[in-house]
């Protein structure tokens, strides 16, 4: 099939790459290496359903026209989280019973392109028309229409919130989706669209949150700037801080809408690492998935398979650099201190869980020697001894009370 372009680009990471990645901080460039091979991985299941399904090829085709006209501006749509989301779990499962998204994303790529005149028969889910990253449109009679990108104005167009926050030179922009019903793979609660006063205080705190990555975690910010594209807001009710990511969904990310900006700034960071390593893992084996040990992870009440320590080990090893960056900021150095201290402590417990694991593959153990050298440099980090005695006692008391469940086999 030709509807769609061809990948430009190899499905592996070099040696270099994958080196700088498990280093943690890789920069924007090694963001832009994992953003095209997951575009490319999207545009070839694509193109594996539109080879079987007259109906996918139809959109595909759309799709691929738009793509034509204007590379970039149809990039930005198979670059969108649940188009990726979609398509992955229909060729696993052959989908959840909700119209085929790619229609909606031929339409999104249209009215990006340009393509005005662009006729495209879709499918309403939940009664909507999900324009991805655009909005929703809710059509007159509620079933199958053709919709033009000239349609998605007036009482029954629902615009998408985009944010852009720049300090020091350095942007963020952000998808706040809150209407698109494809968003709901978290298997979370989810918040419906925010009321504008609700709005206008989380785009205060996640403009706050962006100044304090700047000013304090420079490095962690741009690689923020070029992996976060999206937040979805979770419900109230949902617990406390909870933030999580999707294995296919690269760069967005779901947490709590109340989250204060020091710890929203966190998540951010926390949850990049996961899109990250996800990542990763579609391209280069780290473990034997059939490892049946369940190990100690600090962070968590339940004992965890290597893929959740490794992915843990990883993000946290994040988090300890970013809170130990904050202990800079006059009023947050006596929390961030408490905070890098637990965490630094629950990272070095881990290490051991990971020197323990015999089911990491050559690759994999790379990986975990880089996050040592990470780990040992935060060791270094000085902090009030009290702070230190309470933060492994925190961890040794976690221990005792969940090693009774911790697995060997």
């Amino acid at each position: 099939m030709e509807q769609l372009p061809r990948p430009r680009r190899r499905l592996h990471l070099t040696r270099s790459e994958f080196t700088h990645l498990a280093d943690g901080i890789a920069g924007p460039a090694s963001i832009r290496v994992l953003r095209r091979t997951q575009r490319n991985r999207t545009m070839l299941v694509l193109k594996s359903l539109a080879d079987t399904e007259a109906a996918v090829a139809a959109s595909a085709h759309l799709l691929g026209h738009a793509h034509r006209r204007d590379p970039a501006a149809a990039d930005v749509l198979l670059d969108h989280p649940w188009l990726a989301v979609w398509a992955i779990d229909r060729v696993r499962h052959g989908g959840t019973g909700q119209p085929d998204y790619l229609p909606f994303a031929a339409l999104a790529a249209a009215t990006l392109s340009g393509w005005s005149d662009a006729a495209v028969p879709v499918t309403p889910c939940a009664g909507l028309v999900p324009v991805p990253g655009l909005g929703v449109l809710r059509p007159r009679d509620g079933g199958s229409a053709t919709v033009t990108p000239a349609d998605l104005t007036g009482p029954r167009w629902t615009p998408s919130r985009r944010w852009r926050f720049t300090d020091q030179s350095v942007t963020l922009d952000l998808h706040v989706d809150d209407l698109d019903p494809y968003r709901d793979c978290f298997g979370l609660p989810l918040a419906a669209r925010l009321a504008p006063p609700r709005a206008a205080e989380l785009e205060r705190s996640v403009g706050h949150a962006w100044h304090l990555l700047v000013a304090y975690a420079p490095t962690h910010a741009a690689e923020v700037a070029a992996g976060i594209s999206t937040f979805v807001p979770l419900a109230g009710g949902t617990e406390r801080g909870h933030s999580v990511t999707h294995a296919d969904a690269f760069g967005a990310f779901a947490a709590d809408a109340d989250l204060d900006p020091v710890n929203l700034a966190v998540t951010m960071v926390h949850e990049l690492q996961h899109s990250k390593l996800n990542a990763v893992l579609g391209l280069v084996q780290l473990y034997e998935p059939t490892d049946p040990v369940r190990y100690f992870a600090p962070w968590r009440t339940d004992p965890r398979p290597i893929g959740g320590l490794l992915h843990g080990t990883y993000a946290f090893t994040a988090v300890a650099e970013v809170w130990a960056a904050l202990r800079a900021h006059p009023e947050l150095a006596a929390q961030a201190t408490e905070r890098f201290a637990v965490v630094r402590a629950q990272l070095e417990r881990a290490l051991v869980e990971l020197t323990r694991a015999g089911s990491l593959t050559s690759a994999g153990r790379l990986w975990a020697d880089r996050l040592a050298e990470r780990i040992g440099q935060l060791a270094a980090v000085p902090v009030p001894a009290s702070a230190d005695a309470a933060a492994r006692r925190e961890v040794a008391e976690a221990e005792r009370a969940r090693r009774p469940t911790i697995t060997t086999g």
